[in-house]
């Protein structure tokens, strides 16, 4: 079984970013000649489902649903995450606010796990009253 960090643990070029470079590519070299940008430095959604799959098989069902969950969001766009995160904190979001937040991610994004998790948010937020 592979060992966290995945930096320290597999080969570099078997660890991918969001735009396909491996994490041997990241280096400080290429980054003062310019050839590493932000986007160059984000997960890839593969690394992050390679990662649940070892939290899986260390006995760690959870976080392997939230490397999955976090998978899914590689292609939303950052300032849409922030917007989401806020609506999903208690009084922020009306329940059509929510469904709606839930079929952006399903039929935008494919991102039926995150979907789901806002569904259950929406689920108890009704049931406690804090819904805005």
């Amino acid at each position: 079984m592979i060992k966290y960090p995945l930096s320290e643990n597999m080969p570099p070029e078997l660890i991918k970013s969001k735009t396909g470079k491996s994490l041997a590519d990241i280096n400080i070299s290429n980054i003062l000649d310019g050839k590493i940008t932000a986007d160059d430095i984000k997960i890839s959604k593969e690394t992050l489902i390679m990662q649940g799959k070892f939290a899986s098989e260390a006995g760690r069902p959870q976080l392997n649903d939230n490397f999955v969950r976090a998978s899914e969001l590689i292609e939303v766009p950052d300032a849409e995450l922030l917007e989401i995160y806020e609506k999903l904190r208690p009084n922020r979001s009306t329940k059509s606010e929510l469904l709606e937040i839930a079929r952006k991610l399903k039929e935008e994004y494919a991102a039926t796990h995150c979907c789901k998790l806002v569904l259950d948010a929406m689920e108890v937020y009704e049931k406690r009253g804090l819904l805005k």
